[in-house]
């Protein structure tokens, strides 16, 4: 009997393109700031929790993290029961998705954003409708509050431009629209302000979160959602049971704890990017978004050209490959291809990077 696997896949599997992250490469030689990764290592009370949940592997992990909720309650004058854990911010996405819309749906999320929102629609077999941005990342008010739809996804800080949207605008999309609204906030802790205040007035919001950006833990895979307890109580139907690990509730919860040291980091990368930004305003005279996360995005430019180009753009990519060092470089939209986007490092990688960039201006 012959075998094809393709007989046996829905329709929606056969056209699913999976999501595609930035380039991995982990080794000590290569200066890696393709991802957003804290550039620091963890506080090193996570290693010591951590370990000392490694006794009790053979026991299954408290099904809610309760602890963890009730810190994370605690942190952003909440309710533990307006907390929901997922294994990553990209689970909580896809919880929130599979609770709040159904096949067919109309799922509205802005573009360019995260590359995800498209493909966790299309695998829940609802209908994306994608909400152009206006230039220079100016936030799109009238169509987001003037197209039809069941669940919308909103990125804010935004990536990959690291512009934020205000509190303004979202309030005014939240009081127009009767629509699920989630907010992927992963960068909101190098960002103006957040959302969490708006949630008690509008019972309709979802703000999804991240300890990988700000604690330094994207390989331990700890996301969460604040909302309405209404609300997160219905997700906690959804969520696969056990969603978060042993091991990854005791470094969260310690590194929740580590004020001190998470502060410290905090502020050194917001500084790094700062200086940062001068540098590629100011000495490259390169276009670059304003930032509230912990990268930047700029537009490469030559000496005289009046526009930068996606082409010059991917020839930096390369040239820095080359040198071993990985940037982000996108492909998929006018708005984003004659651009890279640069991920805050330690200050002596920064200088190496700045270096590096004033040698190819000296040679394009």
């Amino acid at each position: 009997m012959s075998f094809d696997v393709q007989d046996f896949l829905p329709e929606r599997v056969q056209s699913a393109r999976a999501y595609v992250p930035g380039k991995q490469i982990n080794t000590t030689d290569w200066l890696k700031i393709n991802t957003n990764e804290f550039p620091y290592a963890p506080s090193p009370k996570v290693a010591e929790a951590v370990t000392k949940a490694c006794k009790d592997l053979r026991l299954y992990p408290e099904p809610t993290g309760e602890a963890l909720r009730m810190a994370l309650a605690k942190k952003h004058e909440v309710k533990p029961e307006q907390i929901l854990l997922g294994n990553g911010c990209d689970d909580i996405l896809n919880i929130a998705l599979r609770t709040y819309s159904d096949t067919g749906d109309i799922i509205a999320y802005l573009n360019p954003s995260y590359s995800l929102y498209p493909v966790l629609i299309h695998n829940h077999a609802a209908r994306g409708l994608p909400i152009e941005y206006l230039p220079d990342f100016e936030f799109p008010l009238e169509a987001a509050t003037g197209a039809d739809y069941r669940m919308l996804f909103l990125t804010s800080p935004n990536a990959p431009s690291g512009v934020g949207i205000s509190n303004v605008s979202i309030r005014q999309v939240l009081s127009q629209k009767r629509a699920m609204t989630v907010i992927d906030e992963t960068y909101s802790d190098f960002a103006e302000e957040t959302t969490v205040p708006l949630i008690a007035e509008y019972p309709h919001l979802i703000i999804a979160k991240s300890f990988s950006k700000t604690y330094g833990l994207a390989g331990l895979r700890v996301g969460y959602a604040i909302g309405h307890a209404s609300v997160i109580a219905e997700m906690h139907k959804i969520r696969d049971v056990y969603n978060v690990n042993r091991l990854s509730q005791a470094g969260a919860l310690a590194a929740l704890q580590d004020t001190e040291y998470y502060g410290t980091k905090q502020a050194e990368i917001m500084r790094a990017r700062e200086d940062f930004q001068i540098f590629l305003q100011n000495v490259l005279r390169w276009k670059t978004l304003p930032s509230q996360t912990n990268f930047l995005f700029t537009y490469p430019q030559r000496p005289g050209d009046s526009e930068p180009t996606g082409n010059l753009a991917k020839e930096l990519y390369n040239f820095l490959v080359e040198k071993k060092i990985l940037v982000r470089y996108f492909s998929s939209h006018p708005s984003i291809e004659s651009g890279i986007r640069i991920s805050i490092a330690q200050p002596d990688e920064m200088e190496f990077l700045k270096s590096q960039l004033l040698a190819w201006t000296r040679n394009v």
